[in-house]
């Protein structure tokens, strides 16, 4: 059972007062460390409301501030080990943010680049209010009405980034000065920089050769990286600075992962700039001077030190990096799919393909093993396993060292490039030789998957079907749409084992700013005519926004599916306090849904969930025929 936390100390709060001097880092984290830690039923500590409150406000802690926040806090602790547990709430946060950050500063600073390019940006600071349903600008001497769904998604992005606030009619800027600040002196992103540098990073770094004209550019990326010096804060809103860094980070990442790089770049590694590119040494330092100033690396005489933070996020971060980044032709179209709206805009893996494996590595382990333990629990057997939305066949290659031959192996895409990555694995061994491949294979429409079995004699009854992250990826998905993709797959009798990430109500981006990713990974996918779903049915709406869309666990209920409780799996929660009302969401879960009949025959028992999730579905929904 969850423990509250104990009463304040003022001892305590001396003690880390006196310790932390004239160093305005601890000075800020003192009274954060000073507030009792309750004990999760695990044993872990978590900050209570009023700590996280003082630390995401006032300790600034993204970019090259986490390792400072890290040694001040090591520093505040050796002298009151009193503080010890909230210090290890405070580090966790900052390592997460190290990984979270940076996507959500990429997407924020080319957002506000193409608004400011038509003139918004100093329209909201002029404290005009902005009504997406009848917003016009003049572009190229002409009058014209900007797409009122695509302006109202950028300007439900900037809210869940503190940036705007919402009315009945529109929105109008944020009060803070930062926000001001930024609104005031951003500008457009320039014509020759692409919102993409990730291909050309890769080149670089995996030593290849690369012309003139792709030198000037990274060396104008790399050259001044931008760094933020300023420790006042206040609020959690990034300066310009962060978001400028943010930009030009993400690139230089998921090229080093794309380059094969990132493995060997652990806490205390070091790198000369010769070692990325022997022939262009000037631009291998200038991602170096990039990693340095986001706190990653740091300079010593010629050669340059991989940090606690780098470690972690050249671990973590490209994952969620490149899960964000793959939607860059929207950056670099969002001027003219506001003028005229998002047709004709797509996205494409392509050097994105090994990131999005490193992200759903850990989950369809997850999978895996909950699928084990259900046959093992039940005696389910199956004989064919299918991969959708399949990037690389990662899901496949750790049924397949499990399983070996035994077994039918499909994996299914809609994008050539990840069947592409999926069949290079095939030759050389990771996944097995006999496996199927279906191109052209739209998640949200089981007919072409279906049809393809059929014509090579697979049955798909019993099948098991794993999806990492790609039933949001439906387009123009509605709550009836999505039951009717499930009652598909329902109807020719495969089981679904699926990782979604969970969606989250504004509201919850606010009050947890950096603590996910999760306010860019919305954007992106609705700017891209997907649809992320929570988990499990709210039990009250949001208070800023729109409504969420009907859960996961919903869908598929009325879908037919049977959803088996006992082997579904979730990662860490989003909120590090339990948060009034008890409703923490997870950031992602891993769900097991069984077709009604296979349940039935197994003695499955229908679960939706947690206990208070289950009253809530059961009040709610509509009873079926």
């Amino acid at each position: 059972m969850t423990q509250p936390p104990a009463a304040d100390d003022p001892a305590i709060a001396a003690a880390l007062e006196r310790a932390a001097g004239d160093d305005v880092i601890a000075r800020a984290l003192a009274p954060v460390l000073a507030l009792p830690t309750g004990k999760t039923s695990a044993g872990f500590p978590y900050l209570g409301p009023r700590a996280w409150q003082l630390f995401r406000d006032g300790v600034p802690h993204l970019l090259g501030f986490g390792g400072r926040v890290l040694d001040a806090s090591a520093r505040l602790v050796d002298a009151v080990p009193a503080a010890e547990g909230a210090a290890r709430v405070v580090r966790q946060v900052v390592l997460t943010a190290a990984i979270t950050a940076p996507p959500d500063l990429w997407l924020t600073r080319h957002v506000l680049a193409f608004l400011a390019e038509l003139g918004l940006l100093a329209r909201l600071a002029d404290g005009e209010l902005i009504d997406p349903e009848a917003c016009d600008v003049t572009f190229d001497g002409e009058r014209r009405t900007l797409h009122a769904l695509e302006l109202e998604k950028d300007l439900m992005f900037l809210l869940s980034r503190g940036m705007v606030e919402e009315y009945e009619e529109g929105y109008r800027i944020a009060g803070h000065p930062r926000v001001r600040e930024i609104f005031t002196t951003l500008t457009p992103r320039p014509a020759h920089i692409p919102a993409s540098t990730t291909a050309s990073w890769r080149r670089l770094l995996a030593g290849e050769p690369i012309d003139e004209a792709t030198q000037e550019l990274l060396l104008e990326m790399g050259h001044r990286a931008p760094k933020r010096v300023d420790p006042a804060q206040n609020h959690w809103v990034p300066d310009l600075r962060e978001l400028e860094l943010g930009r030009r980070l993400v690139p230089v990442v998921l090229g080093a992962r794309a380059a094969e790089r990132t493995s060997t770049l652990v806490d205390g590694a070091e790198i000369a700039p010769s070692d990325w590119n022997a022939r262009h040494v000037s631009c291998a330092a200038a991602a170096l001077e990039i990693l340095t100033a986001a706190g990653w690396t740091t300079r010593h005489g010629e050669r340059y030190r991989v940090t606690t933070i780098g470690a972690r996020g050249f671990a973590r971060g490209p994952g969620p990096f490149g899960i964000i980044e793959t939607y860059h032709p929207y950056m670099d179209k969002g001027r003219d799919i506001l003028l005229h709206g998002p047709g004709g805009v797509w996205v494409e893996r392509g050097e994105n393909v090994g990131a999005s494996q490193d992200a759903n590595r850990a989950t369809f382990k997850q999978a895996n093993d909950a699928l084990d333990r259900f046959c093992e629990a039940t005696g389910f057997t199956y004989r064919v396993f299918i991969e959708h939305a399949i990037g690389r066949g990662e899901a496949t290659r750790q049924r397949f060292a499990r399983s070996g031959a035994t077994l039918t192996y499909v994996g299914a895409d809609l994008e050539d490039a990840a069947i592409d990555a999926g069949m290079a694995e095939q030759a050389r061994g990771a996944l097995p030789a006999q496996m199927m491949f279906v191109r052209k294979a739209d998640i949200g429409k089981p007919e072409v998957l279906l049809a393809a079995l059929s014509s090579r004699g697979v049955d798909p009854r019993g099948a098991v079907m794993l999806v990492g992250n790609g039933f949001h990826e439906v387009r123009g998905q509605t709550d009836e749409g999505m039951v009717e993709v499930f009652r598909g797959y329902h109807a020719a009798g495969i089981l679904l084992l699926f990782t979604e990430e969970n969606a989250l109500s504004i509201d919850d981006l606010r009050a947890t700013a950096y603590n996910t990713y999760h306010a860019g990974f919305r954007y992106v996918h609705d700017k891209s005519g997907q649809a992320l779903r929570p988990a499990h049915p709210r039990a009250r709406p949001p208070r800023l926004g729109h409504p969420l869309r009907a859960a996961w666990s919903e869908c598929a209920r009325r879908a037919g599916y049977v959803r088996a409780d006992a082997y579904c799996t979730r990662t860490r929660t989003v909120y590090p306090y339990p948060p009034r009302g008890g409703h923490n969401p997870s950031i992602s879960v891993n769900h097991f849904f069984v077709p009604a009949p296979i349940a039935a025959s197994l003695g499955v028992v229908a679960e939706v969930g947690p206990a208070s999730q289950r009253a809530i579905l059961a009040k709610e929904l509509p009873k079926e025929g």
